[in-house]
Formats: C-alpha cells, sequence, structure tokens
C-alpha cells in the first residue's frame, strides 16, 4: 500500500465519523467582508503516473489545478455553476458549506485550464440580514445560477432548504433571498443527508437528490418539482458512490456527479447520465430511472472529494468543471479539472 494510501485512509476516517458540525466553534461561518482574495494555483496532470492519459471514459481531460489561498475562510466549496465566457477563460460562481459565494475567473490557454483569477469571497446573505450562529443555518450544499438574469437557488441541508436569490452575479453578491422554501418531503431526510445535488431543466422543472438517504433497493432518493407539485423519485447511482451535484444536458437530460470518500473504498469520482423524460411523462414508471456511467476515477489520477459540477457551452462543445471540497483540512485539496464531453 502507497503511503498516500495510508494518508488518504486516516483523512477518510476523520473525515467520515466527523459528522456535520465537526469543523467546530472557531470555522468562519460565512461572515467577513466580501471582496477579493488572494490565490494561488498549481497545474496538475490528469495521470501523476502516466502524463500520457488524456481520457477518462467519455471524457476528454482539458486540464487541472490545485487552488490555494491563505485566507482561512477559503475551502469548503460544494457546488458550482459557469457563467460568461471571458478574454481568456469563463466567469464562475460556487458556494460553500460554511455560507460563502466564491466567484472566480478561469484561466485558460489553447483551450486549457492553466489557473484562476478574480478570486471574490462573500458571505450568503441571511432572510433576517443577521449573521449565522451554526452551521446548520449556512450548511449550502447545491447551486443554480443564471448569469443572464443573476437569479440563484441554493440548497442547504441539516436546515434542509430551498433559497431563491434574484441578483447574484461576481459582482455583486449582497442580495439577500427572495424567498425560501421548505419541502415536507425533505422533512425524513437526515441531518447531513440533505438536498446535495440539484438541477434545474430548461423549463424549470428541478431535480434535487439526496445525499445519502436511499429507497429500500438502494437506489437514490430525488424529489422531482414541476409546476408547483413535488414528487418521490428512484435513481439508479453508483453503487459506493454518493451524488454531490448535477446539472440539466437538455430538455430531460441531467448528468450526476458522484463521490467516493470512505475510508474503506477510498476518494473516487463519477460522472452518470439520466434521462428523465419517463418520469416527466403522464405515466411514469414506477422502478428506478437507469444511469449511464459516463467516466469514473480515482488515484492515481487527480481526484479529492469531488462535489461541484458545471457545464459551459463553447458553439457546439459541451464542457465541464469539476471541483472538489476540501472540508477546510489542510490535508485535502480543492482542485478543479476541465473536461469536454464529446
Amino acid at each position: 500500500m502507497r503511503f498516500e494510501q495510508i494518508i488518504a485512509g486516516v483523512i477518510l476516517l476523520w473525515a467520515a465519523t466527523a459528522g456535520a458540525e465537526a469543523l467546530g466553534p472557531e470555522t468562519p461561518l460565512g461572515l467577513g467582508p466580501a471582496g477579493a482574495i488572494r490565490i494561488t494555483t498549481a497545474q496538475l496532470p490528469l495521470n501523476r503516473d502516466d502524463p500520457s492519459q488524456t481520457r477518462i471514459g467519455a471524457l476528454k481531460f482539458l486540464g487541472a489545478v490545485h487552488i490555494r489561498s491563505t485566507d482561512e475562510r477559503f475551502g469548503g466549496i460544494s457546488a458550482l455553476r459557469a457563467g460568461k465566457a471571458t478574454a481568456n477563460g469563463r466567469q464562475m460562481l460556487s458556494v460553500t458549506d460554511t455560507g460563502n459565494w466564491f466567484a472566480f475567473t478561469t484561466v485558460e490557454n489553447a483551450d486549457r485550464l492553466t489557473g484562476i483569477a478574480n478570486a471574490v469571497l462573500a458571505p450568503i446573505q441571511q432572510p433576517d440580514g443577521k449573521p449565522p450562529l451554526a452551521k446548520r443555518d449556512v450548511d449550502a450544499e447545491a447551486l443554480e445560477w443564471d448569469p443572464e438574469t443573476g437569479t440563484a437557488l441554493v440548497a442547504y441541508e441539516q436546515d434542509h432548504r430551498f433559497s431563491w436569490f434574484n441578483t447574484i452575479t461576481p459582482a455583486g453578491l449582497d442580495s439577500p433571498p427572495a424567498r425560501t422554501d421548505h419541502l415536507t418531503e425533505m422533512v425524513a431526510w437526515g441531518a447531513n443527508s440533505g438536498a446535495e445535488a440539484t438541477a434545474l431543466l430548461p423549463d424549470g422543472t428541478r431535480i434535487a437528490f439526496a445525499e445519502s438517504a436511499r429507497h429500500p433497493d438502494g437506489s437514490l432518493i430525488a424529489l422531482v418539482t414541476r409546476g408547483g407539485t413535488t414528487r418521490t423519485i428512484a435513481v439508479t447511482g453508483v453503487e459506493g458512490f454518493s451524488p454531490t451535484d448535477a446539472v440539466a444536458l437538455d430538455a430531460t437530460t441531467i448528468l450526476v456527479l458522484h463521490r467516493r470518500f470512505s475510508p474503506f473504498g477510498g476518494v473516487g469520482a463519477a460522472i452518470t447520465q439520466v434521462d428523465l423524460a419517463p418520469v416527466l411523462a403522464a405515466n411514469p414508471p414506477s422502478k428506478p430511472l437507469p444511469s449511464t456511467l459516463i467516466a469514473r476515477w480515482q488515484p492515481p489520477l487527480s481526484v479529492d472529494n469531488m462535489e461541484g459540477l458545471a457545464l459551459a457551452r463553447d458553439g457546439r462543445r459541451t464542457l465541464l468543471y469539476v471541483i472538489s471540497d476540501d472540508n477546510l483540512n489542510s490535508l485535502q485539496r480543492t482542485i478543479l479539472m476541465k473536461f469536454e464531453l464529446p
């Protein structure tokens, strides 16, 4: 067994037993001034043992970077969305599970991700304008964002809810939520098993996956909200993995990011494709929706606790960005990866 595998096992054992409140009272919960923070990055290969590897499953690798900051609030990134293209990159928006917005611009050279710039950290405003008292108030786990209108949706766990924001832009992250929704279907979900992955279809249909809650047959529990009505569905997952983010690929299809983060299975990531058309039909099936595996990876490939998935269009090309949550742990990394889905 490699030394790094032993270290990874220790980290994972800590993380697996820590629970939602493990970060402790000293954790900076969505506090501090909004503004630019200093970031450094280092480029990573896809496979440290085989620099010639350029694909994972159906995905073409287009670069990866390790992101660092001396700001104690940086880290814990739990969802990611892509915005407008810039001269040499793309605007990005993310949320952290300690209650912050993290906006930045990718730096790309000849289509390859080489770094990030313009990093901004800002607390996610609470409905009453008061600072959060505990992590359960700010445990943001999923995000939707329309860069054209500034509309954003943040899903929280522990206090399971969805908060809608009207004017969120990389230059303006100080808007309070316009409304907050609590769903009765989420009441039975565990404190650390909230809406970890959320996607909005073009027609406004929302799908939200529970992180660890499962149906008796082991399939993933998901909620589909359409036309003001919410119902529970089942989706086939990836054995040993949990869903951590999702994004709409087209009018009826989503991509789901999954992570494995355990002392026994090690660290791993996977992306699946799910066709929601059957459950959107007039007579939806009762059996779990199937998932198609797009890619799956683990060490020695670059990977950590992957929690954010963003999709961007470049002409007819489909680009994916994947980011990890370092749990504000110095033994873990914040990794941003770029892929093309042919």
